[in-house]
């Protein structure tokens, strides 16, 4: 056991050093830290007879191929039907947009005076939007946003989840009570802007 432990100890330490090195962007260390393991697997007997290697031996053989310039699927970039799924980024920035509406509203702003107020909030911050030609953040886009959310009944969403937590972690009476509307509502704007680089710092 000791012999084996210091062949794969040897055989790791070899691959670091090439993965260091560089070469080819660090494969020949990948390569061979994959290989060194796939050795050790392989001596056992239950795994061999159950396969239970096959997929690292798919990957080894598949950055082999690299080198021939073939890239086998496992490598490539895997593909989605229709428009990729948002980042978890843009929807806590949905969430808290919506959140934001409803603070406002709270203070007495209509609909629409919320959510024009908030879209300007997020052009301010270089926001924009994932369609339409000028990608520019607009009205009826955080209404679009605030809608998805109301929608949203499981609450399974990212939007929804950031919308229902900022419900519950922030007292609105705390943050506009003794303050004059606007007074009020600058400051929920403030704190809108606050919540986007705090969210976006978090998932650098």
């Amino acid at each position: 056991m000791k012999e084996t432990f210091n062949a794969l100890y040897k055989g790791l330490d070899e691959a670091r050093q090439l993965f260091e090195n560089g070469r080819n962007n660090g494969r020949d260390g990948v390569i061979h830290a994959v290989e060194c393991v796939l050795k050790l697997l392989e001596k056992s007997d239950p795994i061999r007879s159950h396969g239970l290697h096959a997929p690292l031996v798919a990957l080894f053989d598949a950055l082999m191929n690299l080198d021939d310039g073939v890239v086998r699927p496992i490598l490539k970039k895997a593909q989605r039907p229709g428009r990729g799924r948002a980042s978890a980024m843009r929807e806590s920035i949905k969430g808290t947009a919506a959140f934001t509406v409803h603070a406002l509203r709270e203070t007495g702003l209509q609909m629409r005076a919320a959510q024009a107020s908030v879209a300007r909030c997020l052009q301010k911050e270089g926001v924009t939007a994932e369609r339409g030609r000028a990608r520019r953040i607009a009205a009826r886009t955080v209404r679009g946003w605030c809608e998805d959310v109301a929608a949203d009944v499981s609450r399974r969403g990212a939007a929804a989840q950031t919308y229902d937590g900022l419900i519950g972690d922030l007292d609105l009476r705390v943050i506009t009570s003794g303050h004059p509307p606007k007074e009020a509502r600058k400051g929920l704007l403030g704190l809108l802007s606050e919540l986007k680089k705090t969210r976006a710092q978090k998932s650098a």
